[in-house]
């Protein structure tokens, strides 16, 4: 059985997953400084202990409706492939150990949909957690 560890947040309403092994850490959102001419959810930049680090705002990419970051909101710092990403979250709730065996993947037309961010499913009693792919994310951003 093939276990991993997600860091399970909040977009919304909505809870998100990401293999442990993207995350950095989680901090406080800092001052953004914006950059022209970028897509709508690059936020911006920001210098974190001397390295400059780009910031997503996963929302406005999944075409949410926008919410006000609260005292809750916080600053997801991912390793991408040796490439640090800042992502927006509304709340980092718990890790949580899963089995890919408990994943379901996405067929059919919400495959489509989910496009190359999302890789799968993972279902926690009612709770429904979906997957990013961390890598798939990237490349659709960059």
């Amino acid at each position: 059985m093939d276990l991993n560890q997600l860091i399970v947040f909040n977009l919304g309403n909505e809870e998100y997953g990401i293999n442990i092994s993207f995350a950095k850490e989680i901090v406080r959102i800092p001052q953004i400084t914006k950059v022209p001419n970028m897509p709508a959810f690059m936020e911006g930049i920001i210098d974190l202990r001397g390295q400059v680090i780009p910031i997503v705002d996963p929302k406005k990419k999944f075409g949410f409706a926008q919410t006000e970051r609260g005292i809750d909101s916080k600053l997801l710092i991912l390793d991408l492939e040796g490439m640090n990403l800042g992502v927006i979250v509304d709340d980092v709730s718990e890790v949580v150990n899963i089995s890919e065996n408990n994943v379901e993947s996405l067929n059919g037309k919400i495959g489509l949909i989910g496009g190359k961010s999302i890789e799968g499913i993972y279902k926690i009693d009612e709770r429904l957690i979906l997957l990013i792919n961390a890598l798939g994310f990237k490349n659709e951003i960059f």
